[in-house]
């Protein structure tokens, strides 16, 4: 399986295909209810690893203006850029999701169409994603919406919106594609104590993830070590 959480792999994948565009699991046309019974048009929008994706090409036509486009890969980020060039009010930025450089409180709706599912695909998955839900709350409005559209089951994904440094009431739905898969959409609304057990929580929730890396490292340094010895 390719390291979907390294930024080479997506460099070295745009590159590739630069002239094509695709939607991770689901598209605008599948998710514009769920989006819509959320914010109204004039809502601002993060698009969280928005790759080559129609998506919010899609969102734009549909009346949602206020669209910003980040993702850790310069290539895609200059391709959409130059695709999206008669869209003036959407922006595309270059990002990376574990240190948004956004205000606090700003965005009315995140959407991550299987960024969390890149990230734990990778190395340190856990405190990757855990650094990046905490920067996705602190950048949404109190009563804001972080969307993850996932292949993960709720037995996989719903601890990653529960760790003590997030404050979200959580809901879930499952949806299908055309083929008949299965996703999975997980509706994180911000509570107003979400900055609060942020600022109190999170050094505690990093270092645990951090001593959790450690003792997986040094598990299989073991292992490595043994294997030389047989």
């Amino acid at each position: 399986m390719p390291n979907y959480g390294d930024p080479e792999y997506w460099e070295k994948r745009y590159s590739e295909h630069k002239d094509s565009t695709f939607d991770w699991l689901e598209n605008y046309s599948t998710l514009k209810s769920i989006i819509g019974s959320l914010v109204a048009k004039n809502a601002r929008v993060l698009i969280l690893g928005c790759g080559n994706a129609e998506f919010s090409e899609d969102m734009y036509n549909d009346g949602y203006d206020y669209i910003y486009n980040i993702d850790i890969s310069t290539v895609v980020i200059d391709q959409m850029r130059q695709r999206n060039i008669d869209k003036p009010p959407m922006s595309w930025a270059v990002m990376d999701v574990r240190d948004l450089k956004f205000e606090s409180n700003y965005f009315h709706i995140a959407i991550d169409k299987s960024t969390i599912d890149a990230l734990l695909c990778g190395d340190h998955a856990y405190l990757n994603v855990a650094k990046m839900t905490r920067e996705v709350q602190r950048v949404l409005q109190m009563g804001g919406y972080y969307v993850v559209i996932s292949y993960g089951t709720p037995d996989t994904r719903l601890e990653h919106f529960q760790w003590e440094h997030l404050s979200f009431d959580v809901s879930q739905m499952t949806i299908g594609d055309e083929s008949g898969n299965q996703h999975f959409v997980y509706i994180c609304k911000k509570r107003e104590d979400a900055d609060q057990k942020s600022m109190e929580n999170w050094s505690i929730v990093e270092r645990v993830l951090m001593d959790a890396d450690k003792e997986e490292e040094n598990i299989e340094s073991d292992e490595n070590e043994e294997e030389k010895n047989d």
